[in-house]
């Protein structure tokens, strides 16, 4: 495998924003443009402020930062944007669980040369009305949705690996063994679309101690327990030993990640794994 991938592992609401938009929603969260699949960008930024500068360093990690007329250092680490991995929905029956899709286990698995696995996730076919599951239920919720089960053998072996490494704690792994699903690619675009979190913000006028005229927002979060990667890979300008002094850095860290950070969101668990 070329370069380290991370895990995140959410344990608050996220909201890495896009700005401002028009639509139903002032603040909502980045995505790919083709596939409305969660992204975060930025992530060599959020890092570089989440180090401290006696646990590594960081000008030969990330590169220096800009001058005033000096000639900036390139980093010796290129990291990718954060992709989507697992997005926890609501379910009567389980309280949640994670739901994927296979382009995003493909996109995940070819990071670690899986071969047999991703064959068996491109062979696998998924109706609009069916999920893959690890159990032997006949059906299974998202939500409201009703869709028709059928276990996988290949979804086992893939949940078994990643909760091994994924989480600390002995309650999160059972889960991550039991309640992954796997949807077609279209329905989980619409669930990362239609399901994440959507909170009203207010601004109070302090003098009068009501709202503000026209102070009312919505914002969109991913919700807790939402599990993304990246993936950090050496540059031509290394020595070759950067990406271990980073994972050391950062391996069983709890940092911050995008906006509303004094409002308690954006901390997320970083895992290396490797599967």
């Amino acid at each position: 495998m070329e370069g380290k991938v991370f895990l995140m592992y959410a344990e608050t609401e996220l909201h890495a924003g896009k700005g401002m938009d028009i639509g139903v929603l002032d603040l909502p969260i980045q995505r790919e443009r083709k596939t409305k699949f969660p992204i975060i960008q930025g992530i060599k930024g959020a890092l570089r402020a989440n180090i401290d500068n006696d646990k590594l360093d960081k000008e030969k990690i990330f590169g220096s930062e800009p001058g005033d007329g000096e000639e900036t250092k390139p980093g010796t680490v290129a990291f990718s944007e954060a992709k989507i991995l697992l997005f926890p929905v609501r379910n009567p029956e389980r309280l949640f669980i994670w739901v994927t899709c296979p382009l995003v286990l493909i996109r995940f698995l070819r990071n670690f040369e899986k071969k047999d696995l991703i064959k068996h996730v491109e062979s696998t076919q998924i109706s609009d009305s069916e999920a893959v599951t690890l159990d032997n239920q006949s059906s299974v919720w998202i939500e409201d949705i009703k869709l028709n089960a059928k276990k996988s053998d290949w979804l086992l072996d893939f949940a078994e690996k990643l909760s091994i490494q994924a989480s600390d704690i002995d309650y999160i792994k059972n889960k991550l063994k039991k309640d992954i699903v796997v949807v077609n690619d279209n329905i989980f675009s619409q669930i990362v679309e239609t399901m994440t979190n959507v909170i009203p913000r207010v601004r109070i006028d302090r003098e009068k101690g009501i709202v503000e005229t026209g102070a009312l927002w919505y914002e969109e979060y991913l919700p807790q327990d939402t599990i993304m990667y990246f993936i950090a890979r050496e540059t031509v300008y290394s020595d070759g030993n950067e990406l271990n002094l980073l994972e050391n850095a950062l391996k069983d860290r709890v940092i911050s990640i995008g906006g509303k950070e004094t409002l308690g969101k954006g901390l997320v668990n970083l895992k290396v794994v490797n599967l």
